[in-house]
């Protein structure tokens, strides 16, 4: 028996809560190379994200599912590329196809809304638990701040920041400088596009609301500056970063097989 198949953005939402720490890495500029960074949660589910020059592949592999795959994101264009190993599928997600996708959805639960008001409210709020609508959409203002605090972990000196939504903590990284992992900022400008993509998605989401608050608007975070060895979620996940590689990676890591069929987003 198959597992159930998951949407590519379930499985977006999915990878960014224990990809959280590499969202927020610093971003300088000059010459690129190849990067691998390797995070552990207390879960002990692992997560990579790997860097080759304009292209950055983040692992999006699922333990409850039973699926894996990756997605690839074009700094040159901006688009990202959900792949599914099991399925040997692949969704091309381009800013415009995603920018679409998401007001048509907000118009479908405003309109859905509106359908309900009539309902007795018992009948709406299950109804609305069964479509996955009940998040209401708002303007979030987001914020980090310096705790002031110092830590070491794994031989490394960080500083703490919370990162706040709407005034109320969210989570605490715990940052370190490039230079002292022995990294140097330049090698995460590419990162860095994808990261202000995936935030400017979970931004809309969140001011959306309905099923695209719940599947990304969770995993909204900003920058900090500087590398984090450890991300902790208010009341949930630690992720901690295992490991650093500035080695040579295969351009293979960072195709689609050509054996694999296109998918629609929905």
């Amino acid at each position: 028996m198959h597992a159930r198949r998951t949407g590519p953005l379930a499985r977006i939402r999915q990878t960014l809560a224990s990809m959280a720490a590499c969202g927020l890495l610093t971003i300088g500029t000059g010459a690129q190379a190849d990067a691998l960074l390797h995070y552990v949660d207390d879960e002990g589910l692992e997560s990579q994200i790997l860097v080759r020059g304009d292209i950055v592949r983040m692992e999006l592999n699922e333990s409850i599912s039973g699926t894996s795959g990756y997605m690839l994101f074009d700094a040159t264009n901006d688009q990202l590329t959900v792949v599914d190993d099991t399925e040997q599928t692949y969704t091309p997600l381009t800013r415009e196809v995603m920018d679409q996708q998401m007001r048509d959805m907000t118009d479908m639960v405003s309109d859905l809304r509106r359908q309900m008001e009539q309902l007795p409210p018992e009948v709406r709020q299950q109804l609305e638990e069964q479509l996955g609508i009940g998040a209401e959409g708002f303007d979030a203002e987001i914020d980090t701040r310096a705790t002031g605090k110092q830590r070491e972990i794994d031989d490394f000196v960080c500083d703490d920041h919370e990162v706040l939504i709407d005034g109320n903590v969210q989570s605490t990284v715990c940052v370190a400088q490039p230079d002292s992992l022995g990294l140097r900022d330049d090698d995460f400008t590419t990162l860095g596009g994808l990261m202000d993509r995936l935030y400017e998605l979970s931004l809309s989401a969140l001011q959306a609301g309905g099923p695209m608050a719940s599947q990304m608007g969770a995993s909204l975070l900003p920058r900090v500056d500087g590398i984090p060895l450890e991300v902790s979620e208010q009341d949930g996940v630690t992720t901690r970063l295992s490991g650093i590689s500035t080695d040579e990676l295969s351009p293979e890591l960072f195709t689609v097989p050509d054996s694999y069929a296109e998918r629609d987003l929905f």
